[in-house]
C-alpha cells in the first residue's frame, strides 16, 4: 500500500483509513508500522474510532510537534497514555471516550499543556482523577458522562472557576445549576452585594432584552434597508448603554437574531464588582449558554457597560 508522501490529517474506522478527508485506504490493522507513517506527517488532527488502540501503540505520536486535535474512542488506552500527549505543544482538543482503562491518574502528566476540551465519557474517571484534570492550566470543558464521579467529587473542584465540566447524564439538572452557582460563589471577591441594586440592575435588563427582542422582530420583517432600523437602536443604546459603540458591533453593525438574542434570558445571580459596578449572571433558557452583565452607575440610574460570554473562560461579546 502506497500511502501519500504529505497528509494534514488522518481518520481511522471500519478498516479505513482517511487522509485529509478524501483520500481513503483499505487498512484493516493498525500496525505500528502504519502508526510510526502516520506520526511521521505534519498532521493537526488525527482520530480512531472503535479500535483496540493500545498505550504502546500511540509512542510513535510522542511530543508530536503539529498535532491540534487528537483522538482515540472505544479504544483500550490506559492512563500511561497520558504522557504521550504531554509535549504536544499545539494540542487543544483530546477525546477519549468509551477508553475504560483510564481513571484520570495520570492526568498530571497534563498540568503543563494548553488543553482546551478533554472528553472522558465512558471511561473508569474518577474523583481524584477529576481533580487532576481541574488542575490543567487552560482546559476549559471536560466531559465525563458514564464514569465514576461522584456528584461530591464534581463539588470538589468548583473551586476552579474557568473549567466548565459537561455531564448531560451522569448529574441531574439541578445538581449542575447548583454547580456553577457554588463555582460563582468561590470566584466572587469578598465584596457585599446590594440588594437593592442588584434588583434595579436586573429591571434595567429585563427592559433591555425586551426592547432589544422587538428591535429584532422589527427587523425580521423589515430588513436592514429600513430607515427606522438604526435610529430605533441607536435609541435603545443611549436609554441602556454605557459602552461606547465599536466598529463592527450593533449598533454600528447591524446584525440580529430571528429568534431574539435575549428572548429567553434567565437571572442566575450577582456580583458586587465595586461600589458603582455589578455583574449581573444570566443563561440563555433554551442552550444553557451563560453571560454576565456589567453593570455601571451612571447619573444615579444604572446602565450596561458590557457582557461577557463564558466560552473558554469569561470573555467579551457584543451585546
Amino acid at each position: 500500500m502506497e500511502l501519500p508522501k504529505r497528509a494534514r490529517t488522518a481518520d481511522w474506522e471500519n478498516g479505513v483509513l482517511t487522509l485529509d478527508r478524501e483520500k481513503q485506504f483499505e487498512v484493516p490493522e493498525l500496525t505500528t508500522e502504519i502508526m510510526e507513517r502516520l506520526a511521521g506527517y505534519t498532521l493537526v488532527g488525527f482520530h480512531v474510532k472503535e479500535y483496540p488502540v493500545t498505550d504502546e501503540l500511540l509512542a510513535p505520536f510522542a511530543g508530536h510537534k503539529s498535532m491540534v486535535n487528537f483522538g482515540v474512542e472505544d479504544g483500550t488506552l490506559t492512563d500511561a497514555c497520558f504522557p504521550v500527549f504531554a509535549a504536544m505543544s499545539k494540542l487543544r482538543y483530546l477525546l477519549l471516550d468509551g477508553n475504560a482503562g483510564i481513571n484520570g491518574s495520570g492526568l498530571a502528566a497534563l498540568q503543563g499543556c494548553k488543553l482546551d476540551l478533554l472528553t472522558l465519557n465512558r471511561t473508569g474517571l474518577d474523583d481524584a482523577g477529576l481533580l487532576q484534570a481541574a488542575a490543567i492550566p487552560k482546559l476549559s470543558h471536560i466531559q465525563m458522562d458514564h464514569t465514576a464521579v461522584t456528584y461530591e467529587g464534581l463539588l470538589a473542584v468548583a473551586g476552579n472557576h474557568y473549567i466548565k465540566p459537561v455531564a448531560h447524564e451522569q448529574f441531574t439538572k439541578e445538581q449542575m445549576e447548583h454547580f456553577s452557582q457554588l463555582q460563582r460563589e468561590k470566584a466572587k471577591k469578598p465584596t457585599k452585594l446590594d440588594e437593592q441594586a442588584a434588583e434595579e440592575c436586573r429591571k434595567v435588563l429585563s427592559a433591555f432584552f425586551a426592547e432589544m427582542t422587538a428591535w429584532e422582530q422589527y427587523m425580521e420583517q423589515a430588513g436592514f434597508e429600513d430607515a427606522r432600523a438604526v435610529p430605533r437602536l441607536l435609541a435603545i443604546w443611549e436609554k441602556y448603554v454605557s459602552e461606547k459603540p465599536r466598529m463592527g458591533y450593533r449598533p454600528l453593525g447591524l446584525s440580529y437574531s430571528a429568534q431574539g438574542t435575549y428572548k429567553g434570558e434567565q437571572f442566575l445571580d450577582a456580583e458586587q464588582v465595586t461600589r458603582n459596578k455589578l455583574y449581573i449572571y444570566t443563561r440563555e433558557e433554551n442552550t444553557g449558554f451563560d453571560r454576565r452583565f456589567l453593570m455601571k452607575r451612571v447619573d444615579g440610574g444604572w446602565k450596561i457597560d458590557g457582557v461577557q460570554e463564558r466560552l473558554d473562560g469569561w470573555q467579551r461579546a457584543e451585546l
